[in-house]
């Protein structure tokens, strides 16, 4: 008989029933209005994919447009990724991670909300299996540099870079206008390769705001 409460690392959702099947699982953080998610488990039925999202209205856009292409493979959850990540995810459940553009929180006194810093470095680590990938995209300089440091300072490897197979709306946009996008991939090589323990926060970063 179980007394008190349970701890929320303990317990995590049943993914296989509540998508009805065995997949592989990938997860997307900040979808914004879901292009990638929607282009991505529609090209991809073979996986299953969770996306979590700060703004409700973009929740309920992206469930309504899934609704009408009747994928069954996507899944969009509202709230804070760094809270409900931990509660989600057991390790090495995820096949991979996608963050796309993510905020960069540009003033000095925001810089602690940053998603990508040592530690999310490390959680990633954690929850992707043995092979699970990281594609991560940017279209801020420094963060891209800071970022593909962070990443390889958790142990993941840099894989080749190649061709996205799919474009965020914002990509397809700077593809018109010329801005530059940096797109970095990398895989979690296992247990075999330790992470670098520097003291490095991974989100002190500075950059030229684009006007």
């Amino acid at each position: 008989m179980l007394t008190g409460c349970i701890d929320p690392h303990e317990v995590f959702p049943d993914w296989k029933r509540d998508f009805g099947r065995t997949a592989p699982l990938e997860l997307e953080i900040g979808p914004g209005r879901g292009a990638f998610a929607l282009d991505h488990a529609e090209r991809h039925p073979e996986l299953d994919l969770i996306v979590i999202e700060t703004r409700r209205s973009d929740c309920e856009l992206i469930r309504s447009r899934a609704a009408k292409r009747g994928l069954r493979n996507l899944m969009v959850l509202h709230g804070d990724a760094r809270l409900l990540v931990p509660r989600l995810f057991p390790p090495g459940s995820l096949a991979a991670v996608h963050l796309q553009f993510p905020d960069p929180w540009w003033k000095k006194r925001h810089h602690k909300r940053r998603m990508l810093d040592a530690d999310f470095g490390h959680q990633m680590r954690a929850l992707l299996a043995t092979g699970g990938i990281v594609d991560f995209r940017t279209d801020v300089p420094a963060y891209a540099r800071e970022g593909e440091q962070t990443w390889l300072e958790a142990g993941f490897e840099r894989l080749p870079d190649e061709p996205p197979e799919v474009l965020s709306t914002r990509e397809r946009r700077y593809a018109i206008s010329g801005q530059p996008v940096f797109r970095a991939r990398f895989r979690n090589p296992g247990a075999e390769v330790r992470p670098t323990q520097t003291g490095r926060s991974g989100r002190d970063w500075r950059d030229v705001r684009r006007k």
